[in-house]
């Protein structure tokens, strides 16, 4: 069986590899939310005439996201995502011109040993909608503009979450921000894929099970790098998630965003349960996440 000791080694030595990774990176952008976003654009459906429009870009992406303060009362996130943008077509319409796309945008972690991990967050966006000319930029404005607005949709989706992790609940604020956004792209003349994202941001915010459970696993977590750790504290956190889990399962049954949670924290989770001795939430697991049935099982026989 695991020992509380060595997981609060184990912890403590991944806290330590990010916290000093993370003091580095918000000396440069101390005020934004995000510290490193990769921007891709998979131009292969369009002409070579039409890929020269695109020449800034990715570029432009990387600095609205890296120089927009999405909340000036939150600046010590420090996150990390990819988006990659699939251009499917450009159309003209008199003086206007017309992208047509998809795109797909994820976070990243950095690891103890400096690699960059995808984690639990995965949106895919369909509908991509937005009127472009070369050398176009991005501003951040309060009116609803259909490039712009799009990227602050999926900003306010990654705040939110990860604002779960900090606080019970504390996302809520910016789940509500991406709705109202949502709501409004639904009415206007760039209306494509709105609706899809309106919903995708109600679901997210109702779904309180999982987002109890992030809070909780990332609870535990801060319970053991605590200088003097309570393993009271530790237990009741994973205990509320072990329920959390339990409800879950039996109101939504298996669920996207929760196996793709389960999918980035697995491991650390199965060695938590198994060191708090927590059998029965590690047998729910190897039903409800049958992907890592294998992870579960070999912790349930140490």
């Amino acid at each position: 069986m695991i020992s509380i000791l060595k997981l609060q080694v184990m912890f403590q030595s991944k806290y330590f590899n990010l916290y000093t990774i993370f003091f580095i990176l918000i000396g440069s952008f101390s005020w934004s939310q995000f510290v490193e976003v990769n921007a891709e654009l998979d131009m292969r459906r369009l002409s070579e005439g039409d890929r020269i429009i695109f020449s800034s870009l990715a570029e432009d992406i990387e600095n609205y996201y890296l120089n927009t303060q999405f909340s000036a009362d939150i600046s010590d996130l420090a996150m990390t995502i990819d988006i990659r943008l699939v251009l499917e077509s450009v159309s003209q319409g008199g003086s206007q011109t017309t992208i047509n796309g998809q795109a797909i945008l994820v976070n990243k972690e950095v690891q103890p040993d400096g690699s960059i991990k995808s984690m639990d967050q995965y949106f895919y966006a369909k509908g991509v909608q937005f009127p472009y000319s070369r050398g176009q930029q991005i501003y951040y404005t309060t009116s609803f503009d259909p490039l712009a607005s799009f990227l602050d949709y999926y900003a306010f989706m990654f705040i939110a979450s990860e604002l779960d992790t900090w606080e019970y609940m504390g996302g809520t604020s910016f789940y509500n921000k991406a709705i109202e956004l949502a709501n409004i792209g639904k009415d206007v003349h760039w209306s494509n894929g709105w609706d899809d994202r309106w919903k995708k941001s109600r679901k997210l915010k109702d779904n309180q099970y999982l987002r109890s459970m992030r809070f909780h696993y990332f609870s535990a977590q801060d319970a053991l790098f605590a200088e003097e750790i309570n393993i009271n504290i530790v237990k009741s956190h994973m205990d509320t998630f072990y329920e959390d889990l339990e409800t879950l399962d039996k109101k939504l049954g298996s669920n996207r965003e929760t196996l793709y949670f389960l999918k980035a924290y697995h491991k650390k989770i199965a060695e938590l349960l198994a060191a708090l001795k927590l059998r029965e939430a590690l047998e729910l697991l190897i039903l409800y996440d049958h992907d890592h049935k294998e992870v579960y099982e070999s912790y349930l026989k140490n």
